[in-house]
């Protein structure tokens, strides 16, 4: 168990580095989806070798969710919205590297976790991992120039939560999850009415326009 959750975790993690660096929201949309589509992997895997069938029923609606009800949400906020172009003397590199010095820091603040309080998980080798996906979705919300973006950092830091979870405890209950989950597509199908009303009103998503009407 400890290969694959290592394998989907990583992979999925390599998912969000380059999230980091891609400018489009089209690609970051893809890139999100990809993500989820490996913790949701993630999930069945661990229920199926747990010897829990509503974890992996829980996969599946993680999937669903994930992969395609909420992507067509994003879209539905996206539509019109051009690709933003790198400011003068800004490089997407250097997000990058902030991105893997979160990856560092994660494995620091993990490191007493995994080798004490988890010693038993079989899947504890790959929570920092999780945590690293944690931070970078926070990352990614805090420097987001459009509410979009802030918007994916969001998801990405709830999906990065959700893998956590479920390496911690060897798969969490699925009512929580579920739960958790019906929170989350409420707050997107929210976030979809407020974003296209401000849209309507001041014809921009951009966070630096937007400051501009305050006062």
């Amino acid at each position: 168990m400890s290969a694959i959750s290592n394998l989907l975790v990583f992979a999925a993690l390599a998912a969000t580095m380059v999230l980091v660096w891609r400018q489009s929201w089209r690609a970051r949309l893809r890139l999100f989806v990809l993500q989820s589509a490996l913790l949701a992997a993630l999930a069945v895997a661990i229920g199926a070798l747990a010897d829990r069938p509503t974890l992996v029923v829980l996969g599946v609606v993680f999937a669903v969710g994930k992969t395609w009800l909420i992507p067509r949400v994003i879209r539905r906020m996206a539509l019109g919205i051009p690709l933003r172009p790198l400011a003068p003397g800004r490089s997407a590199g250097l997000r990058v590297l902030a991105a893997a010095a979160l990856v560092v820091v994660a494995y620091v603040v993990m490191l007493p976790v995994t080798g004490a309080v988890a010693g038993g998980v079989p899947t504890r080798a790959a929570m920092p991992l999780a945590f690293a996906m944690v931070l970078i979705g926070l990352f990614v919300c805090v420097t987001g120039h459009d509410a979009l973006g802030q918007v994916t950092g969001f998801l990405v830091l709830e999906n990065g939560l959700f893998a956590l979870a479920l390496l911690a405890t060897y798969g969490l209950p699925g009512i929580v999850e579920i739960g958790a989950f019906l929170e989350v597509l409420v707050f997107v199908l929210l976030l979809e009415g407020v974003l296209l009303e401000i849209r309507r009103e001041h014809d921009s998503l951009d966070v630096e326009r937007l400051g501009e009407l305050r006062g």
